[in-house]
């Protein structure tokens, strides 16, 4: 499970274009502190054709200003990978932000336990992700 998850978290950096992952953020300097909530599911088990809703919480522990690129993804039981999203968003110094997105899951997606993470980067440094398991009947 944590291959997994790992391989989640390498392969979604590498999917993010370059020029999203520079740090753009002002008064933080080129660091950033950057925390993720384990992510909520609308429901733990799904099928394909059907959407779900992930949801999480970004704090940036930093006391400046920061832009964060952040990542949502999903690895089927059979190593199938889906970018759901991918989004640079600003933060102010302390500032908790919660994410809510939906995505279908793909018709022809294996069965059995994904992994949904959340990550979120800045100037392609992992600062935080963290990932649930989404059963696929």
């Amino acid at each position: 499970m944590i291959k997994s998850v790992l391989a989640v978290v390498c392969l979604t950096l590498l999917s993010v274009p370059i020029s999203a992952q520079k740090d753009k953020g002002g008064g933080g300097g080129g660091s950033g502190c950057a925390v993720v909530t384990t992510p909520s599911l609308s429901s733990t088990t799904s099928s394909p054709g059907l959407n779900v809703g992930v949801f999480s919480r970004l704090d940036n522990c930093s006391t400046g200003k920061q832009r964060y690129t952040v990542t949502i993804a999903a690895v089927s039981s059979c190593g199938q990978q889906t970018m759901i999203a991918s989004s640079v968003i600003s933060f102010s110094g302390g500032e908790s932000k919660l994410i809510s997105v939906s995505y279908a899951i793909a018709s022809g997606t294996c069965t059995g336990t994904s992994t949904v993470s959340v990550s979120v980067s800045t100037g392609g440094t992992l600062l935080g992700s963290q990932s649930t398991p989404l059963t696929i009947q």
